[in-house]
């Protein structure tokens, strides 16, 4: 009788352990996946800027395909946005993250991604930079047994290791020149003309952004910046020259792609053109999409070469009007037959 007691015990405690074992399993089963891993941060940098910038990058990440299988939830893409960012000391910056908050991971191992800049709203002016990163997400089971991601902050890059993913590249500019020149014998080489040049807001200018303005002239009362959406009043004699947008490598630079209006205030008696073309005073001249200077048609897009010409024939003292010959022919007609008739009496 007791042994058959002590062996309903051993039986329900053996169905007992099962069925806790059973439980634990299904509780190790169970347990939520932890996943450490919330965002990467990833910051850009445009240098060589003066003006405020406004522009969206976007970054693709892409997984390794040596990776373990399973994962779900992975970021694909994330962007980084300049709205009207303004410089400091001609650099501006923008953070921006990398989502894996809602990533899950089924197997253990090391996940590898890679980060690359792949878009820009504005790449004529603002480049892609082509640098690279790499990010871990280290997956291990931790003391409960459960799955859980550590992403490693360290990144790799293609020019070196770096603790952090950053994209750098300086704002691409161009600038554009105005030279005059004055000619003819009625002309005065030191006279100087007066011209209204606007730079309109759009393709990469926004109104109130400031450029540089080099004007080399005897003319007093040039501008030193041009302001965006405000015209603005040069003052050239003949072999003067005005650049707008530094020609140095500077930050106060015209967008590529820009464009301006030039127009003659007064001709006073001269005839003028525009790179070889009639201008008329009054009449703006428009000049759109200003290349970059390292383009092959830079002088022909981007120089306004204005010729100044006012000539008059000199007098030689011989009479030219055909009239006048007419009434010195009639003159000496006359003259010759008062003599002729004169003589005739005698």
């Amino acid at each position: 009788m007791k042994k058959q007691s002590t062996i309903k015990i051993l039986s329900a405690f053996a169905v007992a352990l099962m069925l806790s074992l059973t439980t634990i399993g299904q509780v190790f089963a169970a347990t939520p996946f932890v996943n450490n891993v919330t965002t990467l941060p990833i910051k850009r940098t445009i240098n060589n800027v003066s003006n405020n910038v406004t522009n969206t990058f976007t970054y693709t990440i892409t997984q390794n395909a040596n990776n373990p299988t399973g994962a779900t939830g992975l970021p694909t893409s994330a962007t980084i946005v300049f709205n009207n960012a303004v410089p400091t000391s001609n650099t501006v910056e923008e953070s921006g993250t990398v989502d894996f908050s809602g990533a899950t991971f089924t197997t253990a191992g090391d996940y590898e991604f890679t980060i690359s800049e792949t878009g820009s709203t504005n790449p004529t002016n603002f480049p892609i930079d082509s640098t690279t990163y790499t990010i871990i997400a280290a997956v291990r089971y931790d003391s409960n047994h459960a799955l859980e991601a550590t992403l490693l902050q360290k990144v790799r890059n293609t020019g070196g290791t770096k603790t952090d993913a950053t994209w750098e590249y300086n704002a691409q500019r161009t600038h554009f020149e105005i030279a005059e020149t004055t000619s003819g014998n009625m002309a005065d080489v030191n006279k100087c003309f007066e011209y209204t040049l606007n730079i309109p807001a759009g393709n990469g200018v926004t109104a109130g952004d400031t450029f540089t303005a080099s004007v080399t002239s005897s003319c007093t009362g040039n501008p030193s910046t041009i302001t965006a959406g405000t015209p603005a009043t040069i003052r050239l004699a003949s072999g003067d020259t005005a650049v707008i947008g530094s020609s140095s490598g500077v930050a106060e630079q015209i967008p590529i792609g820009a464009g301006y209006t030039l127009t003659l205030v007064a001709d006073d008696g001269y005839t003028a053109t525009f790179n070889g073309e009639s201008m008329t005073a009054g009449t703006a001249k428009t000049v759109t999409g200003l290349v970059g200077p390292l383009d092959t048609d830079f002088n022909t897009k981007n120089t306004a070469n204005l010729a100044l010409t006012k000539s008059s024939d000199i007098p030689t003292g011989i009479f030219t009007n055909v009239w006048t010959y007419v009434v010195i022919l009639g003159i000496s007609a006359t003259g010759i037959a008062v003599v002729s008739k004169k003589y005739s009496k005698k």
